[in-house]
């Protein structure tokens, strides 16, 4: 990027050697669009190329993108020419026509090519004094030769090569010299490119660019266009394409967003992608109110007309896709499938959801289908359902009172609608409310039902759905992206070299929080828009912030335990619940004014749960003491049959709340400091085989509940270092108990997958080894932190989300924090051996690590990087509660310290 300014100023410069007109052109008739090379991916239009380098009060998006090193020295060069010329270079450019001609160079480079027509030629002094500059400053060697009878002029220095020619009032310059010798060879063999009917046509219903310039992008080469960017092997560019036939927009910028408007050109004479739209109306996005607030990226479809959009894809594939009828003649010939069945219950939205994800390569993928008709759907998939498995047991599993079932087609939705939508080896659906939804996996359909019935979607988002607020509704064919999940998922996709550069400048790019990319057809064409959204600031270097104390609440005595979190079933609000040294249970509204004081005789044992007990939205609170477990509703009162109290002489040690399917029927586990397991019914009643479970060591954490594939595991590990898996009959599954080799005394990381063989369980022992192994009992691997002495420990951390942990080593003066493969992420300087850690993850670029020094009764707030977020110490002595206000960019933190409940804010 930076070399575009340089190209046009030695190109001015060199133009003024030439300036006497060497050679006349073959044709009168010529504009400096017959200059662009055939070849072109993309051609930029400056309206006011100065003003677009400069930044003011309306366009401080412009002032944080040139902290990108390419546009910084743009600038840079700008500043010296006109320095050098006392202005008159900006000017020169300003009152010309310059065009700027983007072509692939090699595998991973862009090459430009840059055109400008110059209506007054008095400017041969300004051209002269550049030329001399560059001879004196740069130290540029010159030299000329002769291309089919044109005369290049070339400037070189330390491998850079700067070629140009110049006639009449025409200058045609690039580094990459045979784009000089292409423009030639436009001329030269009277070659019309793809540009030039446009641009009359564009002409004659537009008055030129508007905002900063406008773009003209050739989709005949925008895959090129994607192809230098990305790994061949990661991505097929092929139906790039195949868009549209060209496309020009106009670029503007606002203070916190860059917008991209105007139109796709179709050539009626050729079919392509979007005109399987043509005739067809787009009607909303609905389907926001149901897409994961996770969500890295949506393409969305809209029509009001399903079966003839599905003519016109017909017809597209029929051209530039043929093997894809043939995955339809498959699905119609083995499976029976009806396509007309399938129109009478289809509406009108389609939509690809990915998922954001950073631990694995494998993405989470939701397909949805809008239906109008949910008996028709149910029918028709399951009949599908049961012509395509050829097992004699048929997948059904209950989640959430869903039906979640499985297609045994490879890649259903993309032989439904094309390969844009595949990635799914079986499809595991379920139908509820007005869609269909498919997910590759069956827990990502799980995570989406807990979304939807958390609220937690992008219509739910304050930012998120602002951003949807200024894009079109209508738009018949859409591309959504949030950015913080999406450029992990791009940095994949990348080769070597731009994911270094990714890497190198995310904090930038980054900021760049939302993009939509939507095609709206109106009178034959196809609006087009292109929307980016930034938010306006960009802080180079990061400083610590201070906390601001936004509420306090004081208690009679001090407070002996974290806050818990806790949902007022009323309002949805969030409360909380503290205990003091007297034992009274606080129930704290949103503000922490008081609620509830529940008097107990002893120290909590367990967490707080909340459950939904009558399975009519009322919560209650399930907690343990020493050895009675409590279950109280809003008022204090306690459910009929508690407390009750477990048949052991040991204390409780952990309480687990299990809900197999989500369904509400609960499971009340408790185990007792000797390893005695007992399992409750949610009315208190014993269940056998746990009277008690007897595991002959102290639990390690609290036990989990895993269904994978409608196969129940309960999950525990004691800290000698014994992981079992048990069934729901508390017997034991094939291949546990696995012995670790190592005394345990803390939480293990489950990473679910599709399957017993590939979801994998990592623990880490007291001694510094990640033990990884999977639900069919095989270790699939090890690996060993260093331990230097006795003194050094080791933690593991998982997330609140249970997405991602962190292992952390403390020698007693330093902290290192490792990734889940051990990889070494950051170091901290701090000596203490009284540490407690905490790990949220709200996004991949959004992590928060919090280390409490007990002995100091202080906090540390860490980003994922290692970067510290404040300026002093956060008071506080017991693990935190912690909600991230994403409208404010602003973490709100629950402190208990002394006999006060603070509610502390820091900005992100």
């Amino acid at each position: 990027m930076k070399k575009v300014v340089i190209i046009i100023v030695l190109g001015l410069l060199i133009a003024g050697g030439g300036i006497g007109g060497y050679y006349l052109w073959k044709q009168s008739r010529i504009t400096i669009w017959s200059f662009v090379p055939d070849n072109s991916i993309l051609v930029f239009e400056p309206n006011d190329f100065s003003y677009l380098w400069h930044p003011d009060e309306k366009r401080k998006i412009v002032k944080n993108l040139k902290s990108l090193p390419e546009l910084d020295s743009v600038q840079q060069i700008i500043n010296k020419l006109d320095s050098a010329t006392n202005y008159r270079f900006s000017r020169v450019i300003d009152q010309g026509h310059l065009l700027i001609s983007f072509h692939q160079n090699t595998n991973e480079s862009l090459a430009a090519l840059y055109l400008l027509e110059v209506e007054e030629l008095q400017q041969h002094s300004l051209l002269s004094d550049l030329q001399q500059y560059l001879k004196d400053s740069l130290a540029f060697e010159q030299s000329e030769r002769n291309y089919q009878n044109y005369l290049i002029t070339e400037f070189k220095k330390d491998g850079t090569s700067l070629a140009y020619i110049f006639h009449k009032n025409y200058l045609i310059a690039s580094f990459s010299p045979f784009l000089v010798e292409d423009a030639i060879r436009m001329i030269a063999d009277d070659k019309v490119n793809t540009y030039q009917e446009t641009e009359l046509h564009v002409a004659e219903i537009t008055q030129g660019p508007a905002g900063a310039g406008r773009c003209y992008i050739n989709t005949n080469y925008f895959n090129k266009l994607a192809g230098i960017f990305a790994n061949p092997v990661e991505i097929d560019t092929t139906p790039l394409k195949w868009l549209t036939h060209l496309m020009y927009l106009d670029l503007s910028f606002e203070d916190d967003k860059i917008n991209l408007s105007g139109f796709a050109v179709n050539d009626t004479a050729k079919i392509n992608y979007l005109s399987a739209f043509d005739g067809i109306r787009g009607v909303g996005f609905d389907m926001k109110n149901i897409v994961p607030a996770s969500t890295s990226y949506v393409l969305h479809a809209s029509v009001e007309n399903v079966s003839l959009w599905h003519k016109g894809l017909k017809n597209y594939w029929r051209k530039h896709e043929p093997g894809q009828l043939t995955k339809i003649g498959e699905l119609e010939n083995r499976y029976d499938f009806d396509i007309r069945e399938f129109y009478e219950f289809m509406a009108n939205e389609v939509g690809y959801f990915v998922l954001e994800s950073s631990r694995s390569y494998d993405s989470e993928l939701i397909f949805c289908i809008e239906h109008k008709s949910k008996d028709l759907a149910v029918q028709f998939f399951e009949s599908l359902g049961e012509k395509s498995n050829t097992d004699t047991t048929t997948y059904n599993e209950t989640y959430a009172d869903r039906q979640i079932k499985q297609i045994h087609i490879d890649d259903l939705p993309a032989r439904l609608f094309g390969s844009m939508y595949e990635g799914f080896p079986t499809s595991f659906y379920f139908i509820d409310g007005s869609y269909v939804y498919f997910g590759n996996s069956q827990q990502v359909l799980e995570t989406l039902i807990d979304d939807i019935d958390n609220e937690n979607t992008w219509r739910r988002s304050v930012r998120t759905n602002d951003f949807l607020e200024i894009t079109h509704e209508d738009a018949n064919f859409s591309m959504y992206v949030k950015s913080n999940g999406a450029l992990n998922q791009v940095g994949r996709k990348l080769n070597d070299n731009w994911a270094k550069y990714l890497e190198e400048h995310k904090p930038i790019l980054s900021q760049i929080e939302y993009a939509a990319i939507q095609f709206t057809h109106v009178d034959g064409q196809y609006y087009t828009s292109v929307s980016l959204q930034h938010p306006g600031e960009l802080i180079k270097q990061v400083k610590p912030k201070s906390f601001e104390v936004t509420t306090q609440q004081g208690f009679a005595n001090n407070l002996i335990s974290k806050p818990y979190a806790v949902r007022n079933h009323n309002d949805r609000t969030l409360e909380m619940m503290v205990q003091d040294e007297a034992f009274n249970l606080h129930l704290l509204d949103a503000n922490l004014k008081p609620v509830l004081q529940i008097p107990l005789t002893e120290k909590l044992r367990s967490k707080i749960y909340q459950i939904d007990y009558y399975k009519n939205g009322k919560l209650q609170y399930l907690f343990a003491l020493d050895k009675t477990i409590h279950m109280i509703d809003r008022t204090g009162t306690y459910i009929p049959g508690y407390p009750v109290k477990i048949k052991s002489k040991s204390p409780i040690a952990e309480l687990s709340l299990i809900d197999y399917d989500n369904s509400r029927n609960y499971r009340i586990m408790a185990a007792d400091q000797k390893g005695n397991y007992y399992l409750y019914n949610k009315t208190g009643k014993l269940l056998d085989g746990w009277n008690p479970k007897k595991l002959g060591s102290s639990p390690a954490t609290l036990a989990r509940h895993l269904r994978v594939q409608s196969t129940d595991y309960i999950l525990m590990v004691q800290k000698n270092g014994i992981f079992q898996s048990l069934s729901r009959k508390g017997i034991s599954k094939d291949g546990f108990p696995i012995d670790l080799k190592g005394p345990v005394s803390q939480d293990y990381f489950i990473n679910k997958g599709s399957k017993p063989a590939n979801t994998v369980i990592s623990a880490l022992t007291d001694l510094g080894e990640l033990v990884s192994f999977n639900l069919a009992g095989v270790v699939t691997d090890r690996r060993q932190l260093v331990r230097e002495s006795d003194s050094v420990t080791f933690s593991l951390v998982n997330s609140g989300t249970a997405k991602e942990f962190v292992v952390v080593k403390n020698d007693q003066t330093q902290l290192t924090f490792y990734n889940e493969v051990l990889v070494e992420q950051f170091s901290i300087e701090l000596a203490s051996n009284q540490l407690t850690f905490q790990y949220y993850y709200f996004g991949v670029d959004n992590q928060l690590i919090i280390i409490i020094d007990q002995s100091k009764k202080q906090g540390y707030l860490y980003n994922e990087s290692g970067r510290l977020l404040h300026s002093q110490p956060l008071q506080v002595a017991y693990p935190m509660a912690v909600l991230y206000q994403e409208s404010k960019g602003q973490y709100d933190l629950y402190c208990s310290s002394g006999n006060q409940l603070n509610i502390v804010s820091l900005k992100k």
